[in-house]
């Protein structure tokens, strides 16, 4: 018989900033509430990502540093893991994409990278359509599913360590010109065992 936990939040958020060889910048930092980041709280980028149209765009493309979420305190309970679902609560008023959705364990990025290469909450985004809204519209999103370990296999003893956790950052589209802030105000995973 199949069991589902409900969501565990992180009690440890770090960054990981990335240098950008084509843009030869790096990657935008975050502000958050150090402790957490559960609804009340909030991660904000401290500036905007942007894309700007024209002949060698790709020049003025940004992404986020890296969200690192850990320290969730799954208990071990033995069982067999049969899937992982991460669970995000974002906001972005403009063509903000994923960039890294991935799973972390001892200071590594393990199993697939879950990003999604459309903002769910700009469903024009690739026909030129100007329909974004002046305030940011939240995006809850659910990676991963019971059934779904993210390319990975992983213990139940590994899911209690508290380097287990999922790594977050965004990028900007790479087509239509835009600039804003990303908001990220929820992280939970949630675990079926078999």
């Amino acid at each position: 018989m199949m069991t589902t936990t409900a969501f565990y939040l992180p009690t440890t958020i770090t960054t990981v900033p990335a240098y950008n060889s084509i843009t030869d910048q790096w990657s935008i930092p975050w502000n958050w509430n150090p402790y957490n980041i559960s609804p009340g709280t909030t991660a904000i980028t401290t500036r905007p990502l942007y894309t700007i149209s024209g002949l060698w765009m790709e020049k003025f493309l940004s992404n986020t540093d890296q969200l690192w979420c850990t320290g969730f305190n799954i208990p071990n309970n033995g069982q067999v893991v049969a899937g992982i679902e991460v669970e995000l609560n974002v906001q972005r008023a403009s063509r903000i994409e994923d960039l890294v959705i991935q799973l972390t364990l001892g200071g590594e990025l393990i199993g697939s990278n879950y990003a999604s290469t459309v903002n769910p909450v700009q469903s024009d985004m690739y026909t030129g359509d100007y329909t974004t809204p002046v305030n940011p519209v939240g995006d809850y999103n659910i990676y991963g599913g019971p059934a779904d370990t993210w390319g990975t296999t992983l213990t139940s003893s590994q899911l209690a360590n508290s380097t287990f956790g999922v790594a977050i950052s965004f990028k900007s589209n790479q087509i239509y010109p835009h600039s804003d802030l990303a908001y990220v105000s929820q992280v939970g995973i949630r675990i079926t065992y078999a």
